[in-house]
């Protein structure tokens, strides 16, 4: 079976960003038609953008050095000030 190394790519298994233009075409069908079916057949409550699926990763990580690399950041500052968004648990101290 073959993967495609693309989060969304269309049925041929190709990425939707075309490199030389930079264009995404097909990219703003595809993803609202996603969000209208995610919408009607799954408990989603509220629209949510690409972006918020790139935050929810990086936020559902373990660490922070881990969402890190996940999102391939230089700056661990850049993860945490905009895609950590989930309050991070701690345990008291005794």
């Amino acid at each position: 079976m073959h993967i495609a190394p693309f989060l969304f790519c269309d049925r041929n298994g190709q990425g939707y960003l075309d490199e030389e233009t930079g264009l995404c075409s097909g990219w703003k069908s595809m993803w609202q038609r996603f969000i209208d079916r995610a919408l009607r057949e799954m408990k989603v409550t509220e629209r949510f953008t690409e972006h918020d699926l790139r935050a929810k990763c990086a936020s559902d990580a373990e660490s922070l050095e881990h969402a890190r690399a996940m999102l391939a950041h230089a700056d661990a500052k850049t993860t945490e000030l905009i895609y950590r968004r989930r309050p991070e648990r701690v345990r008291p101290a005794r």
